[in-house]
């Protein structure tokens, strides 16, 4: 596989946060597992949580954002990557903390830290940021990196992606894998593949020298679903 010119560190696609759509997301079931489990693909850096959501609360998540008007990504800026899926951001600091503490998340990292020279930080909760990605056949995310963003509710610095993927190859999605360059090359023997599994979630690490280049592959069947936050420190 040719290399391809990977975009700057210091920029990401922006997104636009809608603070006046009133969204009602549908209840989470209790978790399948307790305590949380994890799968650690990378040390410090790419966790995959297995049921982190139910098949039924997939289900009704999905549901309810098929009503939902998600907006179309629009042409990236210069040293962002291109992006072709559609998006909804909705600024719900009261769902984040649902999402952070019914699920177990809180429970799971509340032993982690980040060092900041002589500071270290502590989990805070999820970024009240949140994300809807709905990614039809087609559509990808190239490669890049996610930069830390401060949350305007808290004040606190996002350090970790969270990805929840509502969708999987349990309804047919073809394509769509999250995949990592372990040196920030895209070439094969470099990848670390994240496979479509409904109700996984995915953490990864995020900001400056501390993210891995990293792209959606293009989805080839179905509908990809994913619901993000960030994982916030202070």
């Amino acid at each position: 596989m040719a290399k391809k010119k990977p975009p700057s560190k210091s920029t990401t696609t922006t997104t636009t946060t809608t603070k006046s759509l009133e969204i009602i997301f549908p209840p989470i079931s209790p978790p399948i597992q307790d305590p949380l489990a994890s799968v650690t693909l990378l040390e410090s850096q790419i966790l995959l949580l297995p049921n982190f959501f139910s098949a039924a609360t997939c289900k009704d998540f999905i549901s309810y954002f098929s009503t939902l008007a998600l907006l179309p990504t629009p042409p990236p800026r210069r040293n962002e990557a291109m992006r072709t899926n559609h998006r909804l951001a909705i600024e719900d600091p009261s769902f984040a903390r649902r999402l952070y503490t019914s699920t177990g998340l809180d429970s799971l990292v509340k032993d982690w830290t980040v060092k900041l020279g002589r500071r270290v930080l502590s989990p805070r909760g999820l970024h009240s940021n949140v994300r809807i990605y709905r990614y039809d056949p087609g559509t990808f995310f190239g490669p890049h990196y996610d930069s830390c963003t401060r949350d305007a509710v808290s004040g606190y610095t996002s350090y970790w992606t969270l990805l929840v993927y509502l969708s999987g190859k349990e309804d047919g999605v073809e394509g769509g894998e999250t995949v990592f360059y372990e040196n920030n090359k895209v070439e094969e023997g470099n990848e670390i593949v994240v496979g479509l599994e409904r109700g996984t979630a995915l953490l990864h690490r995020h900001g400056g020298s501390d993210c891995l280049l990293h792209e959606a592959r293009i989805v080839k069947k179905e509908v990809k679903w994913v619901l993000r936050s960030d994982l916030v420190f202070g």
